[in-house]
């Protein structure tokens, strides 16, 4: 009973294919986790940067009140 195998060249450049995305992928997934923090703290340099605000931008509008303009047809009659 004769039981070699013969290693067929195709399936020896399937191997190293395989073999090469395997390394690949993990070579991405280690860089992408490096590169995970980065918006995190991009955030807090920033909040950092920004002084904080005092006052109140809305504090010196006037109170309109946009009915009252919103009939031009309104006025006092003087003829009453």
């Amino acid at each position: 009973m004769n039981t070699e195998t013969k290693i067929n060249p195709s399936m020896i450049g399937v191997g190293i294919l395989v073999l090469a995305l395997i390394v690949a992928g993990l070579w991405y997934l280690t860089k992408n986790k490096e590169g995970s923090g980065g918006v995190v703290q991009s955030v807090e340099e920033v909040s950092d940067a920004v002084p904080e605000i005092s006052t109140n931008p809305a504090e010196d509008v006037p109170e309109v009140n946009p009915v009252d303009r919103a009939n031009p047809f309104k006025y006092d009659n003087p003829l009453r």
